[in-house]
């Protein structure tokens, strides 16, 4: 009971942390399908005549699969360890006793993978997602001298007629539910439980029906080989002829009277224009000032000094690569208000000079990703010469 406590526990923090830590989509701009390789840990137990909370066992998986597109996937998932039984109640020379015995499998299973999140949802992202697990494959089970020598010591044929040598070859049967939360990308974790069926000799015992042996595990997945989506084709309409109208005929010359010539007006003083245009970069899901960036800072507060009617536009931008339309709307808000108040407070400016705005996503300035974390610093001054 307390094993399988702590590892859903340790799954719902996971996931906790994923939720919270995803500022970034999975994906972007992709089919939904890839390919994925992965690694479980976790609890398994029989049920039996006997509690399955006393016959807990740790067991391990490895898998590799992929999706073919946001809904449909299938994966090859081998897993396996140890299983235990029980007789309980057997009389011994020290009583009656609860006598345990182990033995060794693996599982190979063929597995369909259906999102149930993206099958019930028009958005094709999500940080979380929960996946249906069906499956059919394959049990290989060794290792069963403990439950022999019980037999054979306690004369308890009659509790164990199903039991086995050497080893066994069966089916298995698979149906469970996986919880996946993903982190970046390229990387998620997940809580699978499944129930898995057996053939009745499995656990040695007989009980006219196939043994269940429940498992529940967390792991972690890489994905690669992510599809774009193709783009549609544009075609442009075709252009409307253009008519020509008919030029209209040209009055007759009228008599040309010479004007007096006008005095010509004083040059005006041609304006000349100051500006300043700074580009102040962010750390990821950062809005604090790095010190590489303080040379920019002061260029424009000595703009400002030096230009007592001069103003400036400060612009946040985020990076449409990670994070959500949502968070990136947040991290450009806040980078462009925290310049502002670095400006005013250590260099006296009155915030009313500075202006502020916050683009999100929505704009890239940059074709370089990482660049787009910015805060852009505009402003223009005419003085009269």
């Amino acid at each position: 009971m307390k094993k399988f406590r702590f590892i859903i526990s340790l799954a719902a923090m996971l996931v906790s942390a994923a939720a919270m830590n995803a500022q970034e989509r999975p994906t972007t701009n992709t089919d939904g399908s890839h390919w994925f390789v992965g690694v479980q840990g976790g609890a398994s137990s029989t049920l039996t005549n006997y509690s399955p909370f006393k016959l807990i066992t740790p067991v391990g998986s490895v898998y590799v699969g992929g999706f073919y597109n946001s809904v449909v996937g299938g994966r090859l998932h081998f897993s396996g360890f140890q299983s235990k039984g029980a007789f309980p109640d057997v009389a011994t020379d020290l009583g009656k006793r609860d006598l345990k015995y182990k033995n060794r499998f693996y599982d190979a299973n063929l597995d369909l993978l259906v999102n149930l999140t993206n099958l019930f949802s028009k958005e094709k992202e999500h940080c979380l997602n929960l996946i249906l697990v069906g499956g059919v494959g394959l049990n290989y089970s060794w290792h069963n001298k403990e439950v022999n020598g019980l037999i054979n010591q306690y004369s308890l044929h009659n509790q164990a007629p199903e039991s086995w040598a050497s080893d066994r070859l069966t089916h298995n049967v698979r149906l469970g539910l996986m919880l996946e939360a993903n982190i970046s990308k390229h990387f998620a974790i997940n809580l699978e439980a499944d129930a898995n069926n057996a053939h009745d000799r499995f656990n040695s015992k007989k009980s006219n029906s196939d043994d269940w042996r429940l498992t529940a595990q967390v792991g972690v997945a890489y994905k690669f080989g992510f599809k774009k989506k193709a783009e549609p084709v544009v075609v442009p309409p075709a252009p409307k002829p253009v008519v020509t109208p008919a030029p209209a005929p040209k009055p007759a010359p009228a008599s040309v009277v010479e004007p007096k010539p006008e005095p010509k007006p004083e040059p005006k003083p041609t304006p000349a224009i100051k500006s300043i245009d700074e580009n102040i970069f962010y750390s990821i899901r950062s809005s604090k000032i790095n010190p590489s960036e303080y040379g920019k800072i002061e260029r424009v507060a000595n703009f400002l000094k030096e230009n007592p009617k001069a103003n400036v536009t400060i612009t946040g931008y985020a990076d449409v690569q990670t994070g959500n339309p949502k968070i990136n709307m947040k991290y450009s808000q806040e980078r462009a208000e925290a310049l502002k108040k670095y400006i005013t407070s250590k260099y006296g400016i009155d915030p009313s000079r500075i202006q502020t705005d916050a683009k999100g996503d929505t704009v890239q300035p940059f074709d370089e990703a990482v660049k787009n974390r910015v805060s852009i610093v505009s402003g223009k001054y005419s003085v009269m010469e």
